[in-house]
């Protein structure tokens, strides 16, 4: 041990203790312990991932003002075509083709409630 670690020579009135001697130990700063990889999306599953976590992004309301505009634009534009089309051709089996495409604006318009409502919160 060395002088400075002795507890008898560190306090009291007889100690030898003096300012230089005094040591403080930083730690280096750790990097978190836990990285989430992103997959590669050339593979399936990977693909999946990724295209989970864009509609995840998507639907919690995270996603900046031209991406929802524009998923509006696609997805929507893509309902409309071809709900006027089983409108008009007054067929039921092209509803049933219209259950994919309402999926995906539904993800959209809860995306955009949820970007409506943190904007909300934060002018409060």
């Amino acid at each position: 041990m060395s002088n400075n670690d002795e507890p008898e020579k560190l306090s009291g009135h007889g100690s030898n203790f003096t300012r230089d001697k005094i040591r403080v130990e930083i730690p280096a700063e750790r990097e978190p312990t836990y990285r989430q990889k992103i997959p590669s999306g050339y593979d399936p599953m990977g693909e999946i991932y990724l295209r989970g976590r864009a509609m995840r992004n998507m639907s919690s309301g995270t996603m900046p003002w031209w991406v929802l505009i524009s998923s509006w634009v696609l997805f929507g534009g893509s309902f409309l075509l071809l709900l006027s089309t089983a409108i008009f051709s007054k067929s039921l089996a092209l509803i049933l083709y219209l259950i994919i495409p309402g999926i995906f604006v539904l993800i959209v318009l809860r995306g955009t409630l949820a970007k409506l409502q943190t904007t909300k919160r934060r002018r409060r």
